[in-house]
């Protein structure tokens, strides 16, 4: 088993080498540093949270807030540097999806090879 271990942490020194993962970091360090950026996640987690609260007490949702919501997406979507993070994340899931479909293909192999 340490030697599965191992390999784990192998893999996971060369995940985190990878360009896809640096790239990620790096639009993760220029959001923070972007107040509008910030402050619009900030926005957009407290309303919705808000929203949130709101269905779960079964109370309505006034037209207004979802307006507000709305206009807080809308300018998210055209900040630059959350659409370069979501671009990011996308390349990084596709690739940690690929390296785990990598791995259940070994897994399967033994049962297929067992049939």
């Amino acid at each position: 088993m340490e030697q599965l271990i191992e390999l784990a942490r192998r893999l996971g020194e060369q995940i985190t080498r990878h360009e896809r993962f640096t790239l990620l970091k790096q639009a993760q360090s220029d959001v923070n540093e972007d107040t509008e950026a910030k402050e619009l996640i900030v926005q957009y987690q407290q309303h919705a949270e808000k929203i949130r609260q709101l269905e779960i007490q079964q109370k309505s949702v006034e037209v207004e807030d979802k307006h507000l919501l709305q206009n807080i997406e809308a300018k998210i979507s055209t900040n630059e540097k959350l659409k370069e993070l979501t671009r990011r994340q996308v390349d990084f899931v596709e690739m940690m999806q690929k390296i785990k479909k990598a791995i259940d293909d070994q897994l399967e192999k033994p049962q297929q090879q067992n049939k």
